[in-house]
């Protein structure tokens, strides 16, 4: 009965009720595996995008991580000086600190080059004992003289200019990256009052980046810390052996620790050959053995007492960025391998979602407990009822109300006036 009815007092049919609405859980717009080919097709697109503009992208995400590095005591010296004066330390202290490492990296490729050098002699020795050797083997003397070949340290003079050109590319982008982090430590004075207002409106993209800017600071606290722990120690042990330069190697040892996984490799091998060239195969195996022992030692049983876990990124994963974002970004991707894949990780699980979680387990070193799946389960069905792929299945649905028959009201009207009457 309509309202117009009842207020003039008329009395008609009974209304007729509604059809039961069936609750349907939504399905996805395309098949799960169209979506998985999108999104690695859309990624490869981005990372060729990246390539592309490596000379630019690369300095940024090099500003990005400096200013993130330096940022702890721009606020500290805030607080105890004009903001001006702040400023203007921390650019200085930023500008220092890149000029340093470039021109260290550049100095003991070029010294390696020119130490190498002067051992020519000593490795035609070594040479012809291993020609007379392979000869002995019964080796065919054609093949050993095209191995053979390859051997030349005069070459190591051109392999060094180039690695060290490539080195000085930071240098000679060193006024963009300056002016670019003048600019991000203005917006880092303000930049706690920003994320707090983000952490209002958005807390799952203000975690994410949090995350981001913790995990690159304390990957590079940890590495630097137990990257002079190393070189220090295998400078004792070059000296203890009597290898040249042992300063320099140990210089070189530390800046390559911040290169993923195969840093190590880049530190042995200058000190190894040259003790190989100067001491004979015994030292120069001492040297790999006791690079490998102190590496080991400090990686797996030292740092996991103080600090565990840095970044949450397992080894393969490391070892897989490092080949990515080498080849997207060049030679700077290898030093900025680690902070790209955090930022990439923050990127993708800005948006807070519960179901995304997966991806932080399977980049991390360890597998989650069964507590926080759970609580991730409850968590992702409870914002997202209608996926039935969480879980191994969605929630069950609530079973829709049944709708009252046509004209069930007036029977059950008639069938009292009539009780009434008998």
């Amino acid at each position: 009965m309509g309202l117009l009815d009842r207020l003039l007092g008329r009395r008609g049919a009974a209304p007729t009720p509604t059809a039961p609405v069936e609750v349907v859980p939504a399905g996805p717009l395309l098949p799960r595996p169209v979506v998985t080919l999108l999104g690695l097709a859309a990624g490869l697109i981005v990372l060729g995008g990246l390539r592309t503009a490596q000379s630019v992208v690369a300095p940024i995400l090099l500003a990005l991580v400096i200013a993130i590095a330096v940022h702890p005591v721009q606020v500290w010296l805030r607080r105890r000086l004009p903001g001006w004066l702040s400023l203007t330390l921390t650019l200085l202290l930023a500008y220092a600190a890149i000029t340093a490492f470039a021109g260290a990296l550049v100095l003991s490729v070029l010294r390696f080059a020119d130490q190498a050098g002067r051992y020519q002699q000593e490795l035609n020795d070594l040479v012809q004992r291993g020609e007379d050797l392979l000869s002995r083997l019964g080796v065919d003397q054609e093949q050993i003289d095209t191995f053979l070949a390859s051997f030349d340290l005069n070459r190591l003079f051109t392999i060094a200019v180039d690695v060290a050109l490539a080195s000085f590319s930071v240098v000679s982008n060193l006024l963009f990256i300056l002016l670019l982090l003048f600019f991000l430590l203005i917006d880092g004075g303000s930049m706690g009052d920003r994320m707090r207002a983000v952490a209002a409106l958005r807390p799952g993209a203000a975690q994410a980046l949090g995350t981001f800017t913790y995990g690159t600071r304390q990957y590079l606290v940890v590495t630097a810390v137990f990257g002079a722990v190393v070189a220090v120690l295998d400078v004792v042990l070059l000296v203890v052996l009597d290898v040249p330069l042992p300063l320099l190697w140990g210089l070189l040892v530390f800046l390559a620790s911040f290169v993923p996984t195969i840093g190590l490799i880049v530190g042995i091998v200058p000190p190894a050959v040259i003790a190989l060239l100067d001491g004979g195969p015994v030292t120069a195996l001492w040297v790999v053995v006791g690079f490998l022992v102190i590496n080991n030692v400090i990686d797996n049983f030292v740092k996991p007492k103080f600090v565990g876990d840095a970044v949450g990124i397992s080894i393969s994963v490391a070892f897989l960025s490092l080949v990515v974002w080498g080849f997207v970004l060049g030679p700077l991707g290898a030093l900025l391998a680690i902070p790209a894949t955090l930022l990439t990780r923050a990127v993708l699980l800005g948006a807070g979602d519960p179901r995304h979680r997966w991806l932080v387990w399977l980049l991390g070193d360890h597998a989650p407990s069964d507590e926080e799946v759970e609580r991730t389960v409850a968590d992702a069905r409870a914002a997202h009822p209608e996926d039935t792929d969480i879980g191994g299945g969605a929630t069950p649905a609530p079973a829709p109300v049944p709708a009252t028959p046509a004209g069930g009201r007036t029977r059950t009207r008639s069938r009292r006036v009539a009780r009434a009457r008998r």
